[in-house]
């Protein structure tokens, strides 16, 4: 009866243990809820020098907010637009063997749950920024724009300011601020008017007052 024992429970520390091995060898895999926000993001990709409007996401499981960017993502197909969030069931992947320059993890959309419109009033903001001596090269995703080169149709590129809060450490490239002038060269320090449209959605900057202008040595 012992040995009858003995052999069951080293069978089944074999099964835990072979599991644990398969699990170890190959990708790991969790569902969780995804949400992507109502706003987008600045930033690019690790292998460009462009800057773009990332989608801005979480998960159930890491609720920082974070850029969809050097991610693969899985059955993203879907028309979004700001102003709405978006709530998707999905598989998140701990890829044991990444591809290089893309994070480890990554998501596999499978249905979308809700979409609901969150920003339902126009609102107004006044803020200081913080704006770099140089400018960044930088292409609007929300509508795509374009231009007629060579006789074909290219996204548009604009040289933007490279802007933050003063109070943050988030750069945003921002293609105007209505009634600023910028001259290259010279870091600036302004207040503004952050104006967002509900319907259709829409957003931009409107000059207020000159706080410090400093030349960059």
């Amino acid at each position: 009866m012992k040995k009858l024992n003995f052999f069951f429970g080293f069978l089944v520390l074999s099964v835990l243990l072979s599991a644990c091995l398969k699990d170890e060898e190959g990708d790991r895999e969790k569902l969780v809820e995804l949400t992507i926000y109502a706003e987008t993001g600045y930033g690019g990709s690790v292998l460009s020098d462009i800057w773009t409007e990332p989608l801005v996401f979480s998960d159930s499981e890491d609720t920082d907010k974070r850029l969809l960017v050097d991610i693969i993502t899985e059955g993203i197909d879907f028309d979004y637009e700001r102003g709405y969030e978006y709530v998707f069931k999905a598989k998140k992947v701990w890829m044991k063997e990444p591809p290089q320059d893309v994070s480890s993890v990554k998501y596999v959309l499978e249905e979308l749950i809700s979409r609901e419109k969150v920003i339902t009033e126009d609102r107004e903001e006044e803020m200081e920024l913080l704006i770099s001596a140089e400018t960044v090269q930088f292409i609007p995703r929300y509508p795509v724009e374009y231009e007629e080169i060579d006789g074909g149709q290219v996204p548009k590129i604009y040289d933007a300011l490279r802007a933050r809060k003063v109070d943050s450490s988030h750069w945003m490239a921002i293609p105007e601020i209505e009634g600023f002038e910028f001259e290259p060269g010279y870091e600036y320090v302004v207040k503004v008017r952050k104006h967002t449209q509900a319907e259709p959605y829409a957003m931009h900057y409107q000059f207020l007052e000159l706080v410090s202008k400093t030349e960059e040595s």
